[in-house]
């Protein structure tokens, strides 16, 4: 049976079978730990989240919280018609 007569069949099975695909494609698209085991630590997906809202610089007080920093680096809004603007996420070496 094909994943398309699948999903037909059994329409509840169809975010599992999407879930499938895009790992397939992109390896990222879930964490892939293990989560219940013992040396996980909630504090470990905490940073993981944080980090895709732009934060940085952790600083962990303990196993049950930490302090970031967020878009440290970022244009001020007078600064975001500068050609650069896009780049202080990720900034470029310099040469020298």
């Amino acid at each position: 049976m094909t994943a398309s007569e699948a999903m037909i069949n059994h329409p509840e099975i169809r975010n599992i079978v999407r879930r499938i695909i895009i790992n397939k494609t992109s390896p990222y698209s879930e964490i892939q730990d293990n989560l219940v085991g013992k040396q996980m630590r909630p504090i470990d997906l905490l940073r993981c989240k944080l980090s895709f809202f732009g934060a940085s610089k952790y600083d962990p007080k303990s196993d049950l919280w930490t302090r970031i920093t967020l878009f440290q680096g970022a244009p001020l809004p007078h600064q975001l018609q500068e050609e650069n603007s896009c780049d202080w996420l990720f900034p470029y070496l310099s040469d020298a």
